[in-house]
């Protein structure tokens, strides 16, 4: 059960020009009758701001989404996370990035496709809890981090986890928006 999935698509144009090269490659195999699964799925990554925005025109031409969160916070930001100086800015929890993920969602959501999180963001467990509450289908994360995010998810309703992503659309500042969540979600630093 093979699945593609496109990284830094960032306009129609570009997905366009991916699933025609995508059919080109079907028709070169179904002329040297190599075998290959004609329905193959073929994902995106949701990882520039412009893809997110654009997000229910994508999921029209697309199987599925993967939010990739470490890149979008970065070009949300414009912030490079390694660069100590200004690594402060990378903020997970800025209301522009989580727009911009809800812009995802609904708009896989609105063409019924699936989307997941990939980035560090799926690994923490409130952040976790917020995605699902968001409309997130999918979890990607180190298997080291599973237990932890298993276990927040298995011990916060769903409706919980909704009322917190209302609560948080009222909110205007990172620190803010982190603060709540460790509170809502029972994590102690």
């Amino acid at each position: 059960d093979l699945r593609l999935m496109f990284p830094m698509i960032s306009t129609i144009d570009e997905l366009r020009q991916t699933m025609d090269f995508t059919a080109e490659v079907k028709e070169k195999l179904r002329k040297e009758n190599k075998p290959f699964n004609e329905r193959i799925k073929i994902g995106i990554m949701i990882e520039v701001p412009s893809a997110a925005l654009i997000a229910e025109d994508l999921a029209g031409q697309a199987d599925f989404f993967s939010v990739g969160t470490n890149d979008l916070i970065q070009y949300t930001m414009a912030v490079d996370r390694i660069n100590e100086k200004i690594a402060h800015l990378y903020q997970p929890c800025h209301p522009g990035v989580l727009r911009l993920i809800q812009f995802a969602i609904d708009g896989a959501h609105h063409n019924n496709i699936r989307v997941g999180v990939c980035g560090e963001m799926a690994s923490i467990p409130e952040f976790a809890c917020l995605l699902v509450g968001m409309g997130i289908d999918e979890l990607s994360m180190a298997p080291s981090a599973i237990p932890q995010v298993k276990k927040a998810l298995r011990e916060t309703s769903f409706r919980d986890m909704r009322r917190v992503v209302e609560h948080v659309k009222s909110m205007a500042a990172h620190h803010e928006i982190y603060d709540y969540l460790k509170e809502a979600f029972g994590r102690k630093d």
